[in-house]
């Protein structure tokens, strides 16, 4: 694996000869060699001086450009394939899993899964060429069933752990397409349904408290299905009325 990508000035590796921008000359680049990678300065304009480091290249090879123009083997390689870094990073910021965060272990973790997900669509777009996911929608679609798929075995592996709080159960049994908690109670302690609970247009006095106070509710006796206020009802949840 070999790297070729500009650095800062700023780097204090970077000899000072690289640094300062007067003792560069327009044209003629300056090379430093080690012996796994080497540095380049070449400055092709006034004010446009860059840096690069190669652990491809091991020569100061001077190439020509398609405008006829000559420079350094590295910056013309650089040139053709740098390209692809900013088609990435246009199209991890369209579509991006990254949250603000104040913790770079976070931002280096959403930074993967962006990568990750372009990979992958990548890949799945060679092998089906017939799916079209290049348009924004369908690589969203794509990476919300990516995200999908890897939560779904860690769900249902939870939803087996023992002495799990039913407030958890309940979330993971929605999220699995399941009735929560209905494999664990009886007919009797079921909820009821939508249709089996009154409705009316306006919402209904408490049928407990006098006339003159007037208190509206919209929450229904779950036996004699009259509306009750909350100083007439009690909230259990469904396990306990068992």
């Amino acid at each position: 694996m070999s790297v070729v990508g500009t650095l800062r000035r700023n780097k204090r590796l970077i000899p000072p000869e690289f640094q300062d921008q007067t003792l560069t000359q327009k044209g003629e680049p300056k090379f430093c060699f080690r012996k796994d990678a080497m540095l380049v300065s070449y400055k092709s304009g006034a004010n446009k001086n860059v840096i690069l480091m190669s652990s491809m290249h091991s020569d100061s090879a001077i190439v020509v450009n398609k405008h006829n123009k000559e420079m350094p083997e590295v910056v013309s390689y650089y040139n053709s394939t740098n390209g692809g870094v900013d088609t990435m990073d246009l199209m991890a910021h369209t579509v991006s899993s990254k949250r603000q965060t104040k913790r770079w272990p976070m931002v280096m973790f959403y930074n993967i899964l962006d990568i990750g997900s372009i990979a992958v669509s990548v890949v799945y777009s060679t092998k089906y060429p017939t799916e079209q996911l290049s348009k924004t929608d369908n690589r969203r679609e794509f990476q919300l069933s990516i995200s999908k798929d890897l939560i779904m075995p860690v769900i249902e592996r939870r939803r087996k752990t023992p002495r799990l709080p039913k407030q958890l159960i309940c979330a993971t049994d929605l999220l699995l397409g399941h009735d929560p908690l209905a494999a664990d109670l009886p007919e009797s302690a079921q909820p009821l349904s939508a249709s089996a609970i009154p409705r009316a247009s306006k919402r209904p006095r408490c049928a407990r408290c006098p006339g003159r106070l007037d208190r509206k509710t919209s929450v229904f006796c779950s036996k004699c299905k009259v509306p009750v206020c909350k100083e007439h009802s009690v909230v259990i949840c469904s396990v306990c009325g068992i």
